[in-house]
């Protein structure tokens, strides 16, 4: 008894494949919860850099207003062309981070996306091969069944039985061979 668990152990192959399918998907999944965290800190960072772009537009733009004035002292005109100097680099500056954090946005929402098509396959995987385990075992108990029949059937010798069961075991044996067959074009 113990023998045929171990035989079945060693020919149950599934067990490792759907551990190594587990193990893959646990580690995506610590990978995309990295990811997800990564894509919320990189929105709030683009949100803040998007307002402060808007606000040094803004400057910008008062400044020139500012300047565009016709009549202006000699020192203001100098402090207001030096702010709207500064206000211009602040601007270019916050365009280039903000697109910049953009970009990273997309690639590691692309890695989030590949991440999780993924863990799609992995799980169909599992589904494919838990079933093709099932399918496996029913085709075990098959073969078990149609031995336990023949072992019937051969300890059953003597010509007085009774002939309506030996067809009756007969059509059993037809019948769980049939289901293997059935069984074996599934699994193709």
């Amino acid at each position: 008894m113990k023998w045929k668990k171990q035989e079945r152990e060693l020919t149950d192959n599934y067990a490792h494949f759907i551990e190594q399918l587990n193990t893959a998907s646990k580690n995506l999944h610590a990978r995309q919860d990295s990811l997800g965290m990564t894509l919320q800190i990189a929105g709030v960072l683009f949100k803040q850099n998007e307002l402060g772009l808007k606000l040094w537009e803004e400057r910008r733009t008062a400044l020139e207003e500012l300047l565009s004035q016709q009549v202006l002292p000699l020192k203001k005109a100098d402090s207001l062309r030096e702010l709207y100097e500064v206000a211009n680099q602040m601007e270019s500056t916050f365009k280039l981070r903000t697109q910049r954090i953009r970009e990273k946005q997309f690639a590691v929402a692309a890695n989030f996306d590949e991440i999780d098509k993924s863990l799609v396959e992995l799980d169909r995987s599992k589904i494919k091969l838990h079933t093709s385990r099932m399918q496996s075992r029913d085709h075990e108990y098959l073969n078990k069944v149609v031995a336990d029949l023949s072992g019937t059937v051969q300890l059953a010798a003597p010509s007085s039985t009774d002939p309506s069961l030996r067809e009756d075991l007969n059509d059993a044996k037809r019948a769980i061979k049939l289901a293997e067959a059935l069984l074996e074009l599934k699994e193709k």
